[in-house]
Formats: C-alpha cells, structure tokens, sequence
C-alpha cells in the first residue's frame, strides 16, 4: 500500500477524525501492512500493548476469556487503547478469514507524536468529543 492508501485506512478510524491527511501521512509512514491466514492470533488476554490495527479485507475476532465478543471486518479499527494505556490486553484477537491488516506500532506512534503536536491536539480534541458524548448519553 501506499502511504496515500493508508492515509485513507486511517482517515476511517474515529479517533483520527480530528487529525489532517496531512498529519496522518506521518502516521501513515510508520504504519505497517501485514496479511495473516485464519486462525492466527495477534494477540492475546494480558499480552503487553502493541499498538493499533485496522482491518483493509478479512475479518478478526476479539475474545475474552474464550467467548467472542466483537467481529471485526473491512475498515473497523481495534486495539486503539494499546496506542494510550500500558496495561495487558484485556481480549484476545484472531484472524477469522485470511485477512490483511494495517498495523501503528505504539513505540513509533509515539515518536511521532513527539515531533507533532497538531496530532496530539487533534486525537484530544477526539477524545474530548466521545467523553462528552458518553456524559450526554449518561444523563438521559
């Protein structure tokens, strides 16, 4: 993929919603296309954050304590908590379908995040949106 392409990958997950092609052409560079067969798991219950992956064809499975929980397909994003929270993984993800995969390793997302600081406003200003979301939806 080309980094235009995977600008548009990532200009599909919410949490970037706030943040310009321009600036997600940085994140776009260190992003990394992976394809895994059915059956592969990327992750596991208490594995150490890796990063961000976002589903180009395929689908994958999110698990907790073996009872699947969400089905992720073409465009859905998980493991976005990995790029922010150093605690282990609270689910497991396997690879339903041969599928392929764009991957923001945490380590380099945060290099870039030191060299940019529109991005870090912009995925704040995100996070900000949802909270008062969640709040407004709460006091219904």
């Amino acid at each position: 993929m080309t980094i235009i392409e995977r600008v548009l990958v990532l200009q599909g997950i919410d949490l970037f919603s706030n943040v310009t092609t321009q600036e997600l052409s940085f994140i776009a560079a260190i992003a990394e296309e992976i394809a895994v067969e059915a059956g592969t798991i990327l992750y596991r219950e208490n594995d150490a954050p890796d990063g961000l992956y976002v589903v180009i064809s395929g689908a994958v499975v999110g698990n907790r304590n073996g009872v699947a929980i969400d089905r992720i397909g073409p465009n859905g994003s998980f493991g976005i908590w990995a790029l922010f929270d150093d605690q282990p993984r609270l689910t497991s993800a396997e690879a339903v379908e041969a599928s392929r995969l764009l991957f923001v390793p945490r380590e380099e997302f945060y290099e870039v995040l030191a060299d940019h600081m529109d991005i870090v406003q912009g995925i704040f200003k995100q996070l900000v949106r949802r909270m008062r979301g969640l709040a407004a939806a709460a006091e219904k």
